[in-house]
């Protein structure tokens, strides 16, 4: 069981980094949702048999390296979402998904405004407001998400 669940968080994740470098046109691609905090979210909230972190960070290496930012940005980033969300996980299963959305929002506002943050001191220069469009567009896909891999999860039942 407990190899079936690591397989599936493992090919979830690398589903999700695969989503995350799909070249989308330039109207589009500011909105692109923040798929690995996404997945990293839902894996640290529903499943605590499994360590989240240190793929966290090995999956920030890797998008630190394939999209040419400083190295360990987006590490600490998604080991901070992950800690986060998985630090709050007996919060957030006594909300039905709706509220459960909107308590997520705070951890996904912490990893842009890090990135933003990151981004200026390092003189990356982009446009304030489009920053925040993928908080926006991850809320809205994380039921989605969160539904699938529910689906996706859940074994079976035999009769």
């Amino acid at each position: 069981m407990t190899r079936m669940l690591f397989a599936g968080f493992l090919f979830s994740l690398l589903l999700a980094l695969v989503l995350q470098m799909v070249v989308l046109p330039d109207w589009l691609a500011a909105a692109r949702p923040l798929w690995i905090p996404l997945v990293l979210s839902y894996w640290a909230l529903r499943e605590p048999r499994i360590s989240v972190l240190l793929p966290a960070f090995f999956a920030g290496i890797c998008c630190d390296v394939l999209f040419g930012s400083v190295l360990g940005q987006h590490a600490l980033g998604f080991v901070l979402v992950t800690y986060l969300v998985a630090r709050l996980r007996a919060f957030f299963v006594l909300f039905p998904l709706w509220q459960a959305t909107l308590a997520l929002i705070p951890a996904w506002v912490v990893y842009a405004f890090l990135m933003f943050w990151i981004d200026g001191l390092t003189k990356h220069s982009g446009d304030a407001w489009l920053r925040w469009l993928p908080v926006v567009s991850t809320s809205l896909f994380w039921p989605l998400v969160y539904t699938l891999m529910e689906l996706i999860r859940q074994p079976p039942e035999e009769e």
